[in-house]
């Protein structure tokens, strides 16, 4: 009996080492090694007084071995509480900050034990007897620090059960092998304190790491390595860029993510985005109240200083079909809706000269059309192939582009500038007839007759024809088109540098 027990804490002690060595080589890559570490270092040194204990025949070689356990307890309780709190997702930095509190045990148990063969109050009594080996009475101090112990250990196991909860479910078989490998050895201990083992006190906590150790290997093996920690949920939603907001039935905010409590502090409600607990329309704008309590799914919306949010609610439903609350998602899409519009300002302009293209001219020629009064102006530039001939072809883009800004800033708001192909663009005038039209194309025709383009041969004054109809009554936008483009070409026989109106060619034929 004796010789088995020290074979299996030695074998214990040997296991141990060498996961402990393992895991601190893995420190600087691993979060949970450092603590691994520590368990597997401490189980080891526990093991290795154990078979001290049970192996010598001294008796102060022994009681002293007896002694030693204790620095190994004291890892293990301090890197199993380590080990969980990190295990649990809860925050490396405030463990660090509250590091100094997990040597208070370690310091004060030390001191019992070296000071015990004083004041006996760890120990009341110990003995070494040839077949029982060492046996003692505890004292309060032993309880204290039992106490403390089971205390301990209880927590992280609520920890890792409650993280276990909030896991995603991929990572929730993380948490048992996890919880069955670290509590096997608390099982061990109970009974090794509590249990009748007859004439050998028989400690199974040393030889139960065998089983933690094996697990934990189990864990890596499988492709569930117990050095990374799982992910839960509040990972995946502090993870996500968009304001997530948890709400009950009432409109209560439950749980913020980081994004929500930074846009709650930017918008100013809650400057220090401390939001949990209040009301929903405590800690938002009257708008973002509104897409709530509304019960349209999504809205967009723009706050006060020109932001825009789209807004998400998500109603949880239950399986007997109630609802326990809601899920809104808020995102920023102040900067996609800037794109937006710039995609769809683009694909309504024309590239070269950037006035509206012949698709947009159409669009609003039928728009306007059904409003009532409408006058069309053609205009084409005076000999434009020349131009291209004599000086290039980037010389007559520059035409074209003056031209275009020339055309935008007479017409200003009263009509629409587009470019109809080439050199030959079309203003459209709302609520204009064709008196109107043809006084506004002659101050066009005079303003660009005194714009000069700036070529390699000297300055370039370029003229325009111009046609002018107004929409007739019954007759549709093909047909205003269609007389425009006449009036134009009439200006052009006539000599180019005119304004003719397809009125004046009525009355002619």
């Amino acid at each position: 009996m004796q010789t088995a027990l020290v074979a299996v804490y030695v074998t214990a002690t040997a296991v141990a080492s060498t996961y402990a060595a393992l895991s601190w080589r893995r420190r600087r890559r691993a979060p949970l090694a450092s603590s691994l570490a520590l368990i597997t270092a401490g189980a080891a040194l526990w093991s290795l007084a154990q078979a001290v204990a049970v192996g010598v025949d001294s008796a102060p070689a022994a009681l002293t071995a007896t002694y030693l356990m204790f620095p190994g307890v004291a890892m293990i309780v301090a890197g199993f509480l380590w080990h969980t709190t990190v295990f649990t997702g809860r925050r490396l930095e405030q463990l660090r900050r509250r590091r100094t509190l997990l040597w208070v045990h370690p310091v004060l148990l030390m001191t019992a034990v070296v000071t015990d063969p004083w004041h006996h109050l760890f120990f009341s009594s110990a003995a070494v007897h040839a077949t029982e080996g060492v046996t003692v009475q505890f004292g309060p101090l032993y309880w204290v620090h039992t106490a403390y112990c089971y205390t301990m250990i209880g927590i992280g196991a609520v920890r890792s059960v409650a993280a276990m909860r909030r896991a995603v479910r991929g990572h929730r078989r993380v948490f048992v092998i996890f919880l069955a490998g670290g509590l096997a050895p608390l099982v061990g201990n109970l009974l090794t304190v509590f249990a009748d083992h007859g004439d050998r006190q028989v400690d199974l906590t040393p030889i139960l790491f065998l089983f933690t150790a094996s697990m934990w290997w189990w864990a890596e093996r499988s492709g569930m390595p117990a050095r990374r920690m799982p992910v839960a949920y509040e990972h995946v939603i502090a993870a996500i860029s968009d304001a997530v907001m948890v709400l009950d039935p009432d409109g209560r905010v439950l749980d913020v993510n980081p994004a929500a409590a930074g846009m709650l502090a930017e918008v100013g409600q809650v400057p220090d985005g401390d939001v949990v607990g209040r009301m929903w329309f405590e800690v938002v704008g009257p708008q973002l109240t509104a897409a709530f309590a509304g019960g349209t799914d999504q809205q967009t919306l723009t706050a006060g200083d020109g932001t825009i949010y789209d807004v998400r609610v998500v109603r949880m439903r239950t399986s007997d079909g109630s609802t326990p609350g809601a899920v809104v998602v808020v995102r920023d899409v102040t900067e996609l809706e800037r794109l937006r519009a710039e995609l769809t300002d683009q694909a309504i302009r024309d590239g070269l000269t950037g006035v509206y293209n012949r698709r947009h001219l159409t669009s609003v020629l039928r728009e306007q059309a059904d409003r009532g009064r409408l006058a069309v102006v053609m205009l084409d530039v005076d000999h434009f192939k020349s131009i291209n001939d004599t000086y290039g072809h980037a010389v007559g883009d520059q035409v074209l582009i003056r031209l275009a800004r020339e055309l935008t800033a007479v017409v200003g708001d009263t009509g629409t500038v587009a470019r109809y192909g080439g050199e030959e663009f079309a203003v459209i005038l709302p609520d204009a007839g064709a008196h109107a039209a043809t006084e506004l194309a002659e101050r066009l025709r005079h303003c660009c007759d005194q714009v000069a383009v700036v070529t390699p041969r000297g300055p370039l004054r370029a003229t325009f024809s111009a046609g002018v109809a107004e929409l007739v009554p019954g007759s549709g936008i093909e047909d205003l088109l269609r007389r425009a483009d006449r009036a134009l070409y009439a200006a052009k026989e006539q000599g180019r540098n005119r304004v003719v109106t397809d009125d004046a060619l009525a009355v002619r034929r």
